[in-house]
């Protein structure tokens, strides 16, 4: 990966993703109490954002974009590319130690050789035909791990 001259590249951890999609918000637009509840709704209040807010964006033909959460603030949203999974998260730190870019990638990690998303790995399965779904059994099966 490219970084910015002076700065460091670190794993600062991963993204789960269920529903295809992450956002990026500052917390304080979309968590109201001391812990993670939901900020009530007013469907009056069309400035807070729902659930399909971020559906919207992620279904766009852009798949990703911005969208108002709370007042004037937004948020970002993005189809996470194949699917559900886990996501790795990198940070590029300068030599003040501030974040100044968040990378998350969902396919290939460049900094991790290793590391192929397992969406992904299912689609390029389903490409090269190594992996086929098995109606008997309900799922796909990866024909390399049948002996």
């Amino acid at each position: 990966m490219e970084t910015k001259q002076n700065t460091k590249t670190i794993k600062v951890g991963g993204v789960s993703v269920d529903s295809g999609q992450v956002i990026i918000v500052d917390p304080c637009y979309i968590m109201d109490g001391a812990y993670d509840e939901a900020p009530v709704h007013d469907p009056k209040d069309h400035k807070v954002a729902g659930y399909g807010h971020p559906c919207q964006v992620t279904l766009s033909d852009e798949r990703c974009g911005e969208f108002p959460v709370k007042g004037y603030a937004t948020a970002v949203a993005s189809s996470s590319g194949y699917g559900d999974g886990h996501y790795p998260v990198y940070g590029e730190i300068n030599e003040d130690g501030r974040v100044v870019a968040l990378h998350i990638y969902f396919d290939e990690d460049p900094n991790d050789s290793e590391y192929v998303s397992m969406a992904s790995q299912l689609v390029n399965g389903l490409k090269d035909g190594s992996v086929i779904y098995d109606e008997d059994k309900g799922h796909y099966v990866d024909l390399k791990e049948i002996p």
